[in-house]
């Protein structure tokens, strides 16, 4: 996929992200929620909404926050979430390529550790990720959702 380019993701391509990482992952979030989180977090340099462009469309996305401990050193940790491939894509490099990008944001900025997570059960998402390093650390994952309590 020689023409596959990576890069920060721009305001007018909002619309087409979210309609790629709605079909991938069912959200319900209004693309005016996300325009609004775009434009407050677009110019933090800890913030990167990735996009891998191809053939002048979205055919990647992946967002990466990093995330500094007062107590745990100088170095950053990055969160990564919302890794999608347009589906005609899939099968051809385009995730791995979209994680050779972010781990070059992470050399970039000294990153220490990358987590990020999925669902346990999609097992070729894990078997993915696991062939790119990852591995399931020690520590388990709590996680409280929150917006259930607005409901």
């Amino acid at each position: 996929m020689n023409d596959l380019e990576f890069g920060q993701l721009r305001e007018d391509e909002l619309e087409e992200t979210y309609e790629l990482c709605s079909r991938t992952f069912g959200e319900f979030v209004t693309l005016e929620n996300v325009r609004e989180t775009y434009i407050k977090c677009k110019d933090n340099k800890d913030y990167h909404f990735i996009v891998g462009r191809c053939d002048q469309k979205i055919v990647a996305y992946a967002t990466m926050a990093l995330v500094y401990n007062l107590f745990d050193g100088t170095y950053p940790v990055a969160y990564v979430w919302y890794v999608c491939v347009r589906e005609d894509y899939r099968r051809q490099g385009v995730a791995k390529a979209l994680f050779r990008e972010i781990d070059r944001i992470a050399a970039e900025k000294n990153v220490e550790i990358i987590s990020l997570s999925c669902k346990k059960d999609n097992a070729p998402a894990v078997k993915f990720y696991r062939s790119l390093g990852f591995t399931v650390d020690e520590d388990i994952p709590f996680v409280k959702n929150i917006y259930e309590q607005w409901e």
